[in-house]
């Protein structure tokens, strides 16, 4: 019985060596492959890559130190965990007005007051820019630091006003303004109200 072993042809023989003896040169970023017409080779970066050469000559850097991956100027740029592909995160103090795919990065507290209540005013933290939620004047607040509830303050123990006071509010600033009931008067605090 006689074995015939084909050969392939030698442009076949010729695009199997490129790839397969040190991926072409394409470096260990790039993907080599096959032009379907030339058969030449070709360098392609893989995912989370950007050639930053030309088109003969791919040199594949991580895509996040180029342009910051193509990320908004106020976006983090890092790499997916399963497929390196480019990953666009907001940085504190700014919210995705785009979507996952194209991040727009926007300040926070232009996009829905940041998240705070309507009554609060929305700024920034200044080491972290994290948001930062402060009740107006007039309003005290009654969730927490990381969730503020801002609630009418005559209604919260009485703005702070003693029992025989009056809450109310300053015409101009929208501060609380106590006022003693009759037979009342104010003693060393705007919150004591000494009965005489």
């Amino acid at each position: 019985m006689q074995i015939v072993v084909r050969t392939p042809p030698a442009h076949m023989m010729q695009r199997r060596m490129h790839c397969t003896v040190s991926n072409a040169d394409c470096g260990a970023n790039a993907i080599c492959s096959y032009d379907a017409t030339t058969n030449a080779v070709t360098c392609i970066c893989k995912a989370g890559y950007t050639n930053t050469g030309s088109a003969v000559n791919a040199v594949c850097k991580d895509s996040c130190t180029v342009n910051n991956g193509g990320c908004d100027a106020n976006a983090i740029c890092s790499n997916g965990t399963t497929t390196n592909a480019v990953k666009c995160t907001c940085k504190a103090g700014y919210s995705n007005t785009g979507s996952a795919v194209n991040a727009v990065c926007k300040d926070s507290c232009t996009v829905n007051n940041g998240g705070c209540d309507p009554k609060a005013t929305c700024s920034h933290d200044a080491t972290t820019n994290a948001v930062i939620c402060t009740c107006k004047a007039g309003y005290t607040n009654t969730g927490s630091t990381a969730n503020v509830v801002c609630a009418d303050s005559c209604t919260v123990n009485n703005g702070g006003c003693g029992a025989n006071a009056t809450c109310s509010y300053n015409a101009t600033t929208n501060t609380v303004k106590c006022t003693c009931a009759g037979g009342y008067f104010y003693w060393g605090s705007a919150s004591l109200n000494i009965r005489t």
